[in-house]
């Protein structure tokens, strides 16, 4: 990465920090691109460059952490694919955990906005769609196969749970932790499958 895209990134990064604390302290919706390109020390402009609307600021983050075939294609190709899913798992859990990325306090925000979390449920759709073309080149199958398809369901339902389990959690445990947790008694579930009669 050059300089140019260095600056760039810093910049983004900040004018996103700028963001999450003004939602955070103000709320969305009273939180104008005005306010947050002043607080940033950046135009306007400049701003809507980046980001050409505000739910993208309060998503950037958030949605990051969906990059689940990123995450899966970064493991080694001679990897098990077992292996190498329970590694990207892990990975995605990090990336919740960690406090700049601020996950748990970003989905509190977008919770309360019924058009924004459509946005990300959307975006999730298409992050699943790219967990299952990468599952399907591991496995040399095409990506409507039933194989691909339930495997990319099992790692869905997974943070799923990781998610759900952590949200409840009392005290408040590291998702890492509970993913942990999930994949050593995955092998001792008793799952059933609906079957015809």
């Amino acid at each position: 990465m050059g300089l140019r895209e260095k600056k760039a990134a810093r910049m983004r990064e900040h004018m996103v920090d700028v963001a999450i604390d003004l939602f955070l302290r103000d709320g969305y919706d009273e939180t104008t691109m005005e306010q947050i390109a002043e607080r940033a020390e950046v135009g306007t402009t400049t701003l809507y460059r980046y980001f050409p609307s505000k739910d993208l600021l309060l998503l950037d983050r958030l949605t990051a952490t969906f990059s689940f075939g990123a995450y899966l294609r970064a493991r080694p190709e001679r990897e098990p694919l077992g292996s190498a899913m329970a590694e990207a798992l892990r990975a995605m859990a990090a990336e919740t955990d960690n406090p700049k990325n601020r996950v748990a306090q970003l989905r509190r925000v977008v919770d309360d906005i019924p058009a924004v979390r459509a946005k990300v449920w959307v975006i999730f759709l298409e992050a699943r769609e790219d967990l299952e073309e990468a599952i399907a080149q591991r496995m040399g199958l095409q990506v409507s196969d039933l194989s691909v398809r339930t495997t990319a369901g099992m790692m869905m339902d997974i943070l799923q749970l990781v998610d759900d389990t952590r949200k409840r959690a009392d005290p408040p445990k590291h998702s890492v932790d509970i993913l942990d947790h999930i994949l050593r008694e995955l092998p001792h579930a008793h799952t059933v499958l609906p079957e015809l009669s």
